[in-house]
């Protein structure tokens, strides 16, 4: 239910539970702030966010006071500014003042407040600190000298993140920011911590003393690594990538990233990359120009159609490779070559997921939602490392289970959701299906399923046939979770209200199959649930994209797994963004393929 309240003069409307900062920069009112992070719990640290409230005597922390209907809210007057200035003074006794020198200077919170509402000269005088920098970390630096104290980074990291590897340590003057012990920082190197650093006390050490941020041109991009579709900020200084970051607020994953989007950029400036066409002569690869490389392409696909035929070319888009770069792809193969034989490394996992939602649902495309762990009560993660291929959507399931929802994980790998999870299963290698079929049965004999929809699905007889092997007893033996556990599982999820079934197929697993995701659709249906109960995210940010624009067999043309699986099948290949020989299963056969071609 909405709430009214006045915020210097205007009235503005929020969300029953918003605090009072919440409510201002809903609507666009600046209140200073160091410690609030959206993500995090309200903290109320730095007093920075103080208001005055009509009919109190004292002064309020906007970041950690509700709103309520009828407030009257004052964030600029003398005394305000008098609070703040005073606060300020303190924060600096300790801090160096080396902005000169600090990569943080000119977006760094801390100046910009000190440069409105601060003194020219400190009326407190105290020791400073002096504790040495540490830059013993593959990528982090930590500067403590730097560091105010306002927790945002341990909260981030253990409240967000779910991995706690730092933490507030020691007493009063010598309070720290820091691994235990003040041992070497040894953690996922996401970079969160970096962006929510109101100061310079954590960097990033690629970017230490590179570039100031007024030298620097800001382009927004799409983070090619996974399924997530990531908005990626890139620093750019004299057409040279610099840093890349999140914004808050910014992109799908709203300024969230993690350690590959934010530090995988710099493989684009290896020695080792290829910039310039080559073609094998005297059997050395030999830099050529692209007039050369072309017209070499041409004649030899020429050739070989001619000789035996456009069916004896085939062609591997690219996941990673924008629409447009993989529609001319399937263009150029189907309408010049005159063949079917495309596709692409979504073979090995998406192709296997769109096949089995397709069957289940009579659908052929199932869109990912992005805040689905959210607005769960009861998230079955199965037999998938989603913090790991997804880290980003992956965070969302942590949130979602901080907030209330329950979270079961389904792995014999002690995973990061199955640390932060409120129950793991630590089942035996490749039994999640075996699982989800005994939950089923004992959905079914308990009458726990919703009987008016799933009783007049098709084959709903041939389920509860097929599922007649399936006892807590057998089960327990082949997963090697106890029965009681197994039954109070599927009760569990029985009783719960909006219920969501995650898990990932990609090339890189082995575990799971076709018939992993039919189950999970089975058991969506038999508790009457929409289609999107079981998501199935995309490897990468494109595959989607990629597989609509057409690259694959549409009529009957070759696979991935006749072209390269197959010696023969194909005299060419025309393999775009992919390398087969790294990515793709059975690494000898595919060598072995290739230099038959």
């Amino acid at each position: 239910m909405p709430i009214e309240l006045t915020i210097n003069g205007k009235n503005i409307k929020a969300e029953q539970g918003m605090t009072i900062l919440q409510a201002a920069l809903k609507n666009d009112i600046y209140i200073p702030n160091m410690c609030y992070d959206r993500r995090l719990k309200p903290y109320g640290g730095c007093r920075l966010c103080v208001v005055e409230l009509e009919g109190q005597k004292r002064l309020f922390a906007a970041c950690s006071t509700p709103a309520e209907d009828g407030m009257i809210v004052h964030t600029e007057t003398p005394k305000l500014a008098k609070a703040r200035k005073t606060v300020l003074e303190l924060l600096l006794v300790h801090h160096p003042l080396d902005c000169p020198i600090c990569d943080k200077a000119g977006e760094c919170s801390l100046q910009d407040l000190a440069f409105k509402y601060g003194p020219s000269q400190s009326r407190f005088v105290a020791e400073r600190k002096h504790d040495p920098e540490r830059v013993d970390a593959p990528i982090v630096e930590r500067n403590p000298n730097r560091c105010i104290l306002c927790g945002k980074c341990v909260r981030v990291c253990a409240e967000h993140q779910g991995v706690g590897a730092i933490n507030l340590i020691g007493r009063g003057f010598k309070t720290k920011v820091s691994p235990a012990f003040e041992e070497t920082l040894n953690c996922e190197f996401c970079g969160q911590c970096i962006d929510a650093c109101p100061v310079g006390a954590l960097g990033a050490k690629p970017y230490r003393f590179r570039s100031r941020v007024w030298y620097m041109d800001e382009y927004e991009t799409i983070c090619p690594y996974c399924g997530c579709g990531c908005t990626t900020n890139l620093s750019l200084r004299e057409g040279r990538i610099i840093r890349a970051r999140g914004k808050d607020g910014i992109g799908i994953n709203e300024g969230n990233l993690c350690g590959k989007g934010r530090f995988g950029f710099d493989y684009i400036y290896s020695e080792n990359r290829i910039t310039a066409p080559m073609i094998r002569k005297d059997g050395k690869l030999t830099p050529v120009s692209w007039e050369e490389a072309l017209q070499y392409v041409a004649k030899r696909l020429e050739d070989i159609k001619e000789k035996y035929g456009p069916s004896a070319i085939g062609a591997i888009g690219s996941q990673r490779c924008t629409i447009e770069d993989n529609y001319m792809l399937q263009k150029f193969m189907r309408d010049v070559v005159g063949t079917d034989n495309i596709d692409s490394g979504a073979r090995f996992g998406y192709a296997k997921a769109q096949k089995a939602l397709e069957k289940a649902y009579g659908v052929d495309f199932m869109p990912i939602k992005w805040k689905a762990p959210l607005k769960a009560d009861f998230m079955l993660v199965v037999e998938s490392d989603i913090t790991s291929t997804l880290p980003v959507w992956g965070l969302n399931f942590i949130k979602a289970k901080n907030d209330g929802a329950t979270l079961v994980v389904a792995d014999v790998k002690e995973t990061k959701l199955a640390r932060n999870s409120t129950q793991w299963l630590r089942i035996k290698p490749g039994s999640g299906t075996v699982l989800m079929n005994g939950m089923m049965k004992v959905i079914i004999d308990e009458g726990l399923y919703d009987k008016d929809k799933a009783s007049v699905v098709p084959n709903f007889d041939a389920l509860t046939a097929g599922l007649k092997e399936f006892t807590p007893q057998a089960v327990s033996s082949i997963t090697g979770i106890s029965e009681d556990r197994i039954i109070s599982l599927a009760r569990s999820y029985a009783s719960a209200g909006k219920r969501l079934i995650a898990l990932t197929s990609n090339i890189s697993e082995n575990t799971k199959s076709i018939n992993t995701i039919l189950v999970a659709a089975n058991l969506a249906i038999l508790m009457g649930d929409d289609p999107d109960t079981v998501q199935v995210p995309a490897e990468f940010s494109n595959t989607a994209g990629m597989w609509m624009s057409g690259v694959r067999p549409l009529s009957g043309g070759k696979d991935v797994y006749n072209m390269l699986y197959e010696p023969g099948s194909v005299k060419a290949l025309y393999i775009m963004g992919e390398n087969p020989i790294v990515t793709f299963q059975d690494a000898a056969r595919v060598e072995k393929t290739l230099k038959g071609l």
